[in-house]
């Protein structure tokens, strides 16, 4: 498969209204109180409407793309937060938060959720509403991914809540 460098995505793995997300937590309730469906729940279900992740993929610890990305990432804790961010890494097949909102994430199952199905390196932006706003088989900047949320209709009226 050629390397794309960044695509910003409109499509996606999106919940599209607040009804819609409403009748996905009842059935959701509905299946956890009965114990059908256990493993049914989506890993989205840790961050939505909650966080934005970026996801990063690599094939193991010594990758050079995940040097480069963790490098662009350093130093940025209080922009992470501000944006209620989270990032996890995926190497290896085992996911962990290193940065920002802790969340409990299995790695297959969000592989699975993005379709992923190779370990090759990769780095997703999901946004509160879980859909895909960025996907790139490169590293990207951390100034890159901050501009991207904040043309988000959700950031600015975030933004316009904090005064700024």
């Amino acid at each position: 498969m050629p390397c794309v460098s960044h695509e910003i995505c409109r499509e996606g793995l999106k919940i599209g209204s607040r009804l819609t997300k409403a009748a996905i937590v009842s059935l959701s309730t509905l299946f956890s109180m009965s114990g059908i469906g256990s493993s049914m729940a989506s890993p989205a279900e840790a961050w939505a409407w909650k966080h934005r992740v970026l996801v990063v993929f690599a094939p193991d610890g010594r990758d050079d793309c995940l040097a480069e990305q963790r490098q662009q990432l350093k130093g940025t804790k209080r922009d992470l937060t501000e944006r209620h961010m989270a990032v996890v890494e995926i190497v290896g097949g085992k996911a962990k938060t290193v940065l920002g909102a802790e969340l409990e994430i299995s790695g297959p199952e969000l592989a699975a959720f993005l379709r992923k199905d190779d370990d090759s390196f990769e780095v997703l932006l999901l946004g509160k509403d879980t859909g895909i706003k960025l996907r790139s088989r490169e590293p990207v900047s951390a100034n890159e991914v901050f501009a991207l949320i904040d043309t988000m209709p959700m950031r600015r009226q975030e933004m316009k809540k904090q005064g700024g």
